[in-house]
């Protein structure tokens, strides 16, 4: 997998009773202190979210709760997809990365662990920033 995004497994445990994830931010699996989190849920059919790179901002995406794509262009022009559809499955995209959430499903709840807090500045909203600042790196 790319150094730019890696998919993560976390270890579940459990017994009859039921089935539990830890996610603990500054370890191997999530390599950040996590500054903020979020949920991204009853996300209308068809919709597209995400459509963004980050200048830092560092991210591990969990769908929790049923299954979502997300497409992932790394600095070097590389394209990759990924299915989240289980909760021990998680996606890191490190800065630089342009990302969309799609192909929700109904019942979809994305967590979101990110390294920063909010800052708009560290934000690229345009598709063709992005590119320029790829060609530049």
């Amino acid at each position: 997998m790319l150094a730019n995004v890696k998919e993560v497994k976390f270890p579940t445990r459990g017994d009859e009773r039921g089935r539990l994830i830890v996610q603990e931010g500054g370890g191997d699996l999530v390599p950040f202190e996590i500054k903020r989190t979020f949920f991204i849920f009853d996300t209308t059919p068809g919709i597209v979210r995400g459509n963004h790179a980050h200048h830092k901002n560092r991210q591990m995406l969990i769908c929790t709760s049923g299954a979502c794509t997300i497409d992932c262009e790394m600095p070097d022009g590389t394209k990759t997809s990924h299915r989240l559809d289980w909760p021990d499955k998680g996606l890191l995209v490190e800065g630089m990365v342009w990302h969309q959430m799609k192909e929700f499903s109904k019942d979809a709840v994305l967590l979101v662990l990110a390294s920063e807090h909010y800052d708009e500045s560290d934000y690229i909203r345009s598709y063709d920033e992005f590119l320029k600042m790829r060609q530049k790196a």
